[in-house]
């Protein structure tokens, strides 16, 4: 029991903050984006403090790997999101559609995608590699993905230019902030790193309270039918087994070493809820005609536990394989 909690503990905390949120919505109103801002300023910070050097230079090749990747991470789940949509969409509300969108076009997650391609016998450089890339180039990718799409979906328009510069501000800035940091005190910054994931997770907890309570005060909530969070529900599981299903099987046509090939699928196929939220709050607060955070970002938040509990499951068979090859 205290393993299953450990485990699957920041997802019941998910559910236990929406509930918190549900509740109790009026302390998040005071001042919820500028504790949020700061909140986006520490994740990149402790994430610029964790990243070493080395362990890129030893993870950089092969280069085709890494271009499977953002491929998937950017270009493939967005086509077979937008494929979905077109056969399902009328199962999906319309309060959830563009947060489909928004999390198609996210990077991948860095933690759990080198957890378990580690634990299923993957190659982990690799694994670290491909993940940081992603999440550095999403700093402009997906701004200008997010441009365009809910210009085309919901005929709201984004300024560019101060977007992209408040994401620098935000995200690189504090990234370059915290390599500057570990490479003048090492010592500290290997020190702080370990608190990296719990500090990340409670800032983001945070962040999904805020987005929730201020959903809740201004009724946005109550106008959605269990039939809507039933149908996102359903939509996103579909989602992630068709996205799962195509990444593996491109895997093995692309013929990389099995090591290569569990890296790549993990970090072509999970989305980053750590990057994804604080980038998605930051393009709904760009367009303030979007409102709903809540409901933009619920796709998100469920795709995370759905895509833990995937990656549970196959890295067990993955190790089991592994095992079993070694032996003969």
């Amino acid at each position: 029991m205290p393993e299953q909690l450990k485990k699957h503990g920041f997802t019941l905390c998910l559910l236990l903050v929406i509930g918190f949120a549900v509740l109790f919505p009026h302390p998040a109103v005071v001042d919820a984006e500028w504790l949020t801002t700061i909140g986006v300023v520490v994740i990149f910070f402790l994430l610029g403090i964790s990243i070493a050097s080395q362990q890129l230079r030893k993870g950089y090749r092969p280069l085709r790997l890494h271009g499977f990747v953002l491929f998937w991470n950017f270009m493939g789940f967005p086509l077979v999101t937008g494929g979905l949509l077109i056969l399902l969409g009328r199962f999906v509300g319309d309060d959830f559609r563009l947060g489909f969108w928004l999390l198609a076009i996210m990077p991948t997650t860095i933690t759990s995608a080198v957890a378990f391609t580690d634990m299923s016998g993957g190659q982990i450089p690799n694994a670290i590699f491909s993940t940081i890339l992603s999440n550095v180039l999403s700093v402009f990718v997906v701004p200008m993905w997010a441009m365009m799409l809910i210009s085309s979906q919901v005929g709201v328009s984004i300024e560019f230019v101060p977007l992209l510069l408040k994401i620098c501000f935000l995200v690189v800035l504090p990234l370059l902030c915290g390599q500057v940091f570990r490479q003048l005190m090492l010592k500290v910054a290997t020190a702080i790193a370990p608190i990296r994931r719990m500090t990340s997770s409670g800032i983001i907890l945070f962040i999904v309270y805020a987005a929730f309570a201020q959903s809740v005060e201004s009724n946005v909530m109550g106008q959605v039918v269990l039939g809507d969070f039933i149908g996102m529900f359903l939509f996103t599981l579909v989602l992630l087994l068709l996205v799962s299903s195509f990444v593996w099987w491109t895997c093995r046509l692309s013929k990389y070493s099995r090591a290569q090939t569990i890296a790549a699928f993990y970090c072509a196929s999970q989305k980053s809820l750590a990057t994804g939220l604080p980038l998605a709050v930051m393009i709904i607060a760009a367009a303030p005609d979007l409102g709903r955070t809540a409901l933009l970002v619920m796709p998100m938040i469920l795709y995370h536990p759905l895509q833990l509990a995937l990656a549970g499951v196959l890295s067990s068979r993955f190790a089991e394989n592994a095992k079993a090859a070694s032996m003969q």
